[in-house]
């Protein structure tokens, strides 16, 4: 078994996967302490991106998954961006030994993506690089929690607007969901992660004061810890939805669903982020699919 310690962490490869995992000191960023560790199949990685670097800013190791693999990469994480357990970077001394394990990186994927007689799963692959429910996440504004079933957004924090902590707390269903977005704080604007649910389009509030499908960030507190929870979420979306809510005919599982759906386009128009119009086609939509 290879192995190749960075900064942060450790990567030890086998014949099969590369295993990875954090320290927990000081200076390792919030992302890889909340997730500890994950595991990456070989059968996944495409290409290992390698740069030598210097001196000063030492050897940066990256890997690049197979289309649809990378939760990560889903929230638009580029592929130079280190906001992601993918990265391994260590001092300038060790860069013969981390070119060495790159190469090695790459000629076993590359074998094992030869010799395997059916593709790996994606949706494994994806859950298999992130936290593992139950997750809780905190900001200056409230927290988010990650049962495996169920997402609760709680708005107790002391950033939390008025309008929020009136409401309380929302919670959704995973087979609701279809997909979690995340967007990075940027100067004094704040960030967030926001939730999509499936089946009909809401309109996003005009500030996130009011929009009760997000748990903001400010600053860089909070902001890698709801980015790990987008990425948990979207990872165990695929295949959570019963056939009944994605057909929205039959069993009482998507009939509940669209009530559900109702009643949260109700909400909205009583608050006013809806039009009377908005709410009655949309309402109509919905009521068609019973």
């Amino acid at each position: 078994m290879e192995e190749l310690r960075g900064y942060h962490g450790i990567w030890r490869i086998d014949d099969e996967a590369i295993r990875i995992r954090f320290d927990s000191g000081r200076r390792v960023p919030t992302l890889f302490k909340a997730l500890g560790g994950c595991t990456v199949p070989l059968a996944a990685v495409r290409d290992v991106d390698f740069d030598r670097g210097d001196r000063k800013r030492g050897w940066r190791l990256r890997l690049e998954l197979a289309r649809g693999t990378d939760p990560y990469v889903m929230l638009g994480v580029s592929a130079r961006d280190e906001l992601t357990p993918l990265v391994l970077a260590g001092p300038h001394d060790r860069e013969l030994v981390a070119e060495y394990v790159a190469d090695r990186i790459r000629a076993g994927a590359h074998y094992v993506r030869e010799t395997l007689a059916t593709p790996p799963d994606r949706g494994e692959i994806a859950r298999a690089l992130v936290a593992r429910p139950p997750l809780q996440v905190r900001t200056a504004e409230g927290s988010a929690s990650f049962d495996g079933d169920k997402v609760r957004l709680q708005w107790d924090g002391w950033l939390a607007s008025s309008a929020k902590e009136k409401e309380k707390s929302r919670e959704y269903r995973l087979a609701e969901i279809e997909s979690v977005l995340w967007h990075p704080p940027a100067d004094v604007t704040e960030g967030c992660m926001r939730i999509v649910l499936r089946g009909v389009t809401l309109p996003e509030a005009t500030a996130l004061d009011n929009d009760f499908f997000t748990l903001a960030s400010h600053g860089s507190k909070g902001a890698e810890e709801t980015f790990l929870m987008a990425a948990t979420l979207n990872a165990h979306i695929e295949g959570a939805a019963p056939a009944a809510v994605e057909s929205g005919a039959g069993d009482t599982g998507g009939t509940e669903d669209i009530f559900a759906k109702i009643r949260e386009l109700g909400r909205l128009h009583a608050e006013g982020l809806l039009t009377d119009e908005e709410f009655s086609t949309k309402k109509a939509e919905l009521l068609d699919r019973l």
